[in-house]
C-alpha cells in the first residue's frame, strides 16, 4: 500500500495529488516529505502511518533543504517516540545513526550492492565521505577486499562509524578517520568512493590523487539528464580517465537526479 492509498479516506482529491506516493524508512523511523500546502495535515498523515505500520515507532518530517558541509537534512518529529536515533538494517549490516546529526539515505541500498559487486579480491578501497559507514562496512563484511579506509569530516558521523564498525565486527578490516578528504594524498587505492554529490566537483583532484593507475572511482553528483555531459567533461578535465558507466541512483527533485559516474584512472 502506498501513501496515497493509505490516505485516500483522510485527504481530498486535490490534497492526494500533492502527496508523495512513498516515504523513507530508517530503522523504526518513517521519514515523510510534506509539501507546504499540506502542512496543516502533516500530523494526520503521521498518525495514520503510525497506526498502520507496526514496525514504525516514530514519524518525522524532512526539511526541504540539506544544510552545511556535513550534508544534513534536519527532521521534525510529528508522531510516536520522541527520538531521531535509529538502528537501521540494510543488506545484512546494522547501522546506528541520528537523523539530525548525520547524512544517510536508505535510497542508495541497491546502489551500495552494485558497488559491492565490483570489489575484487585484495582490493584496497577508500571511502572518503563514508558517513556512518554504509558502503565501507558492507564492503568490509561481504567482499574479499584487503583493506577498507573509511573517512568522514563530520565528528558525529565518525562517532557512529566507530560504533557501527564494532557492531558489525569488521574492526580488523577497516581503518577509520575523521579528516578533511583533501588531507589524503597518494593512497593508491584500487577503488575510491566519492559520495559527496553536492560538492563533488570540488573533490575531483582528490579522487585522482588517491586512485591508483587503472583503479576505479565511483563519483556521485547531482544533474539533470541534459547536464550529465557537463559533469563528465568536468571529470575528464581533472585527469586522464575513461568513463565506464553512468548510473541513475534516484531523483532528488523534479527532473533532477543523483548519478554515479564510474571512471577508470588511466
Amino acid at each position: 500500500m502506498n501513501l496515497k492509498e493509505l490516505m485516500k479516506n483522510e485527504l481530498n482529491e486535490k490534497e492526494l495529488l500533492l502527496l508523495k506516493r512513498s516515504f523513507d524508512q530508517v530503522g523504526s523511523v518513517a521519514q515523510i516529505e510534506i509539501p507546504k500546502e499540506l502542512i496543516g495535515k502533516e500530523k494526520v498523515i503521521a498518525k495514520k502511518i503510525l497506526e498502520t505500520y507496526k514496525n514504525i515507532n516514530t514519524v518525522v518530517k524532512k526539511d526541504d533543504i540539506t544544510l552545511g558541509e556535513y550534508r544534513i537534512r534536519p527532521v521534525k518529529i510529528l508522531a510516536g517516540e520522541k527520538t531521531t536515533i535509529a538502528l537501521h538494517k540494510e543488506n545484512g549490516i546494522f547501522l546506528n545513526l541520528d537523523l539530525n546529526k548525520v547524512f544517510f539515505t536508505p535510497r542508495l541500498s541497491n546502489e551500495r550492492l552494485r558497488v559491492l559487486g565490483l570489489i575484487r579480491k585484495n582490493d584496497f578501497v577508500a571511502d572518503l565521505f563514508c558517513g556512518v559507514g554504509p558502503y565501507a562496512i558492507l564492503i568490509a563484511k561481504f567482499s574479499k577486499a584487503r583493506k577498507v579506509l573509511a573517512n568522514d569530516l563530520n565528528p558525529d558521523a565518525y562517532k557512529y562509524l566507530l560504533e557501527n564498525v564494532k557492531k558489525n565486527k569488521v574492526e580488523k578490516k577497516i581503518e577509520c578517520f575523521n579528516k578533511d578528504a583533501n588531507d589524503f594524498k597518494r593512497l593508491s587505492a584500487d577503488k575510491v568512493i566519492m559520495n559527496i554529490p553536492k560538492f563533488s566537483e570540488s573533490f575531483l583532484k582528490t579522487a585522482f590523487n588517491n586512485c591508483k593507475k587503472g583503479g576505479r572511482v565511483f563519483y556521485y553528483c547531482f544533474a539533470r539528464d541534459e547536464e550529465l555531459k557537463e559533469r563528465i567533461n568536468e571529470i575528464k578535465k581533472a585527469g586522464d580517465c575513461r568513463i565506464l558507466k553512468k548510473v541513475k541512483c534516484g531523483d532528488i527533485g523534479p527532473g533532477a537526479y543523483r548519478w554515479c559516474i564510474d571512471f577508470k584512472k588511466l
